[in-house]
């Protein structure tokens, strides 16, 4: 006798025909006993001849349409209300081919018209029925599925959607080694309730009790579109039980809105300055993005990288991928081919400084948008050599927009700054030259030039984030600039997606502000981060004040003095209303790049002063002396 894996194996190589053959016995069957019903069982009476001659119609007719709505390539373990509803539309459009058919080749009236309607129900209870009693036999005896042995036992904050997915993906698959046992959520009319047959034992403040009664060995925390306060609030009544526990990305960071065991991952700071999901207008989006040829500049960078993957997800014709950073290209074109195989895709290295070079590669690809996240942004390395911060961020900004209008790039996207408002940094005083730039060039010519002006991102490469994670690792001390020093944040997904929608709404001369949502003193991130990796801030990590250093202030602004930020169809975006650059802004900024070779780095600095008024030097650094 053949083996249970096997036999198996069989079932999986001839699964298409037995599902075909299922579906056409129950066809058959469900046609028999509506003639049966139809003339009370009595089978001397039947018309053999005729149900014979008119069942071919019927299968004909239902096999045609059971194919177009996909009915024999479902997994039936999985049953869900879409399943039941192609069953309806399949069998109406079997039905609405069969009927008129059987009346033109047999004659009205030959066949009764009750016998239609007893058959189209018969189809939908037959075709619904086999898949609801399959997935019975699967959940109650188990079948298909590997027996659990030792599973942890699993308690899920959260009963909603995401902690349903959670717990069912836990139960079809005990291999993983979860053993659901309960659901924690606040919401009172959950109480008592059960989803996929687990129960919801409670609230949050039984979070402690429940942990003990129940034996919990682990915790999902299954709320992706949790505040910043309430992830705050589950993470400490999770640490509070000396379990470990898991979180779903935020929703910003899930781009089909899809969730699984795959996507748990450690809670981190992202989560504790959790905001509020961006709510995108993907159609617009989708119809700015569909089939058309986009380039990114800095796609190994981390609003680049992040940038390409979004964009990927909306089904370019063609992605083209620039950096002039060889090894993290290497390693992000690896990614992105594993990722999205099915996109097309080039990853080159270029130098948004080399105009020829530059204009070789749109020449050779004519993207249709250029996305521009290439640039120097580290404020200290920046004061020490401003000549290249001009010729990387001023410079390479004015190559590609002279580029992306000689090749007819529809629009151009700079990604820039918070530090380019009142700037005391030569890297924000060159943001804000390049956009002052791109508004006097975006009438030129055909294409549309836009910034997108935001703050820090949680994450990015050598931003303070990794920077304290890895001071922590290393036992301390942490650093931090001054006590009462506070950025704008968000995360890089958010960013990304806020950058793509103002590129699709931008018509050109715009300058976009994200809603960066409150300042976060940079204290409390380091405490956090402390906490997060199981420490006590000051007894087991130190926290020593630097003083700012070149180029810093304490706060971030979003828009200067006498700017006004005017709403745009997106709430979590504003346009910048503004006088227009000087007649020859251009002129004047193509003029200092070329005096470059020729200043000091203070003669620079002073040239900078000349064109944006009112950048100011920020005080040296100091040690902050409290």
């Amino acid at each position: 006798m053949a083996s249970l894996p096997t036999k198996t194996a069989l079932l999986r190589k001839y699964r298409r025909p037995l599902v075909v053959a299922v579906h056409l016995t129950l066809v058959i069957v469900v046609y028999w006993v509506a003639f049966l019903l139809r003339y009370d069982f009595r089978v001397s009476t039947l018309p053999a001849g005729l149900i014979l001659k008119s069942l071919l119609l019927l299968l004909a007719a239902r096999v045609l349409a059971m194919g177009l709505f996909h009915l024999f390539q479902g997994l039936w373990r999985y049953v869900s209300v879409k399943d039941i509803w192609q069953i309806i539309k399949a069998s109406s459009l079997g039905s609405l081919v069969f009927v008129p058919t059987a009346w033109a080749v047999f004659g009205p009236g030959q066949i009764p018209v009750s016998i239609f309607f007893m058959d189209w129900a018969g189809n939908i209870l037959a075709l619904g029925g086999v898949r609801i009693a399959g997935l019975l036999a699967r959940e109650t005896l188990g079948l298909g599925r590997p027996r659990a042995e030792g599973g942890k036992h699993l308690l899920i904050i959260g009963a909603g959607d995401a902690g349903a997915v959670l717990c069912r993906e836990a139960q079809e698959h005990p291999e993983r080694g979860y053993l659901p046992i309960g659901f924690i959520d606040d919401a009172p009319w959950k109480a008592d309730a059960s989803v996929h047959g687990v129960p919801v034992l409670g609230s949050r403040e039984a979070l402690a009790r429940i942990v003990t009664e129940r034996h919990v060995e682990t915790i999902f925390i299954a709320i992706p579109s949790a505040t910043r306060e309430q992830m705050r609030g589950m993470v400490e009544a999770c640490r509070a039980t000396g379990l470990p526990f898991t979180t779903l990305p935020a929703i910003p960071s899930i781009l089909d809105g899809r969730v699984g065991i795959d996507m748990l991952r450690k809670v981190d700071i992202t989560d504790l300055l959790g905001r509020a999901p961006v709510e995108l207008d993907r159609k617009g989006i989708g119809a700015y993005l569909l089939g058309k040829r986009i380039l990114v500049t800095g796609a190994a960078g981390s609003i680049g990288g992040e940038l390409a993957r979004q964009i990927a997800a909306f089904r370019p014709e063609l992605l083209v991928l620039v950096d002039r950073a060889e090894n993290p290209l290497f390693f992000f074109e690896d990614e992105f081919h594993r990722t999205f195989p099915g996109q097309p895709f080039v990853a080159e290295v270029r130098d948004v400084c080399d105009l020829p070079g530059i204009g070789q590669l749109l020449e050779a690809h004519r993207p249709h948008l250029v996305f521009h996240a290439a640039a120097h942004k580290h404020v200290p390395l920046m004061e020490r050599t401003p000549a290249e911060a001009v010729r990387n961020n001023v410079l390479g900004t004015h190559n590609l927009a002279r580029a992306s209008q000689r090749y007819g790039v529809e629009k151009l996207v700079l990604i820039s700054t918070d530090k380019a408002v009142k700037p005391t940094s030569v890297m924000g005083a060159t943001k804000r030259i390049a956009e002052m730039l791109l508004q006097a060039m975006d009438q030129q010519g055909s294409t549309r030039l836009v910034a997108v002006r935001f703050g820090n991102v949680l994450g990015s490469n050598a931003s303070v984030v990794p920077i304290f994670q890895e001071q922590i690792a290393r036992g301390g001390p942490v650093t931090v600039t001054h006590p009462d020093a506070r950025r704008y944040f968000m995360t890089i997904p958010e960013a990304a997606q806020l950058v793509l929608q103002a590129g699709a709404i931008g018509s050109g001369g715009e300058i976009f502000v994200l809603d960066m949502g409150q300042p976060v003193r940079i204290l409390d991130l380091a405490r956090e981060l402390i906490s997060l990796a199981g420490l006590v801030p000051e007894k087991d990590v130190k926290i020593v004040f630097t003083g700012l250093r070149p180029g810093e202030k304490l706060t971030e602004e979003l828009a200067l003095e006498g700017e006004d930020l005017l709403p745009t169809s997106h709430p979590k975006l504003r346009v910048v209303r503004e006088s227009p650059p000087a007649d020859d802004m251009e002129e004047r900024i193509v003029q200092l790049i070329a005096r470059l070779p020729q200043l000091s780095p203070e003669g620079v600095k002073e040239e900078i002063r000349h064109l944006v008024p009112e950048y100011t030097l920020a005080a040296q650094a100091s040690v902050w002396d409290g």
